[in-house]
């Protein structure tokens, strides 16, 4: 997994998953503890959830957030690698760092750059304008006439 073997990458490493273990040991035995301290039983008395004024155009709304947060969320990662790619490539045809070059480097793909640019757009233009958005598949169908 290193390049040279070192051993305070291994204290590293196993440090790590010792504190992983004891957070997720903490958290399953004493769960009552952390709900008494953090008051997280208190308005959960019966096992019904009331939505309220919840009506399909809220549905369409709250689902409009998710799809455009989701589309942001995946896709900025992959924008941001093709256009680190796509700077390496232009600073240095060796590329920016001397470690040994066929391991790191990728192709750059310009077409899922862009797609992963697209979506970006797309996620904020949903999240940004949801609510005129869900009013607009809300419509109904009108009469085109009697027939």
């Amino acid at each position: 997994m290193t390049f040279k073997f070192e051993p305070i990458v291994l204290l590293w490493i196993l440090g790590a998953s010792v504190l992983a273990a004891l957070i997720y040991i903490f958290l399953i035995l004493k769960t009552d503890w952390i709900i008494d301290l953090l008051k997280i039983d208190q308005g959960f008395d019966d096992n019904r959830i009331e939505l309220g004024n919840f009506n399909s155009e809220k549905i369409i709304m709250l689902a409009l957030i998710l799809i455009g947060g989701f589309l942001i969320i995946d896709y900025v990662p992959n924008f941001l690698q093709y256009t680190y790619l796509a700077f390496k490539k232009q600073v240095s045809e060796s590329g920016l760092n001397h470690i040994e070059e066929s391991t790191f480097s990728r192709p750059i793909d310009y077409f899922n750059w862009v797609i992963a640019g697209v979506n970006i757009v797309i996620g904020f233009l949903l999240l940004t304008n949801y609510h005129q958005i869900g009013k607009w598949i809300q419509q109904k169908e009108k009469p085109v006439g009697n027939i």
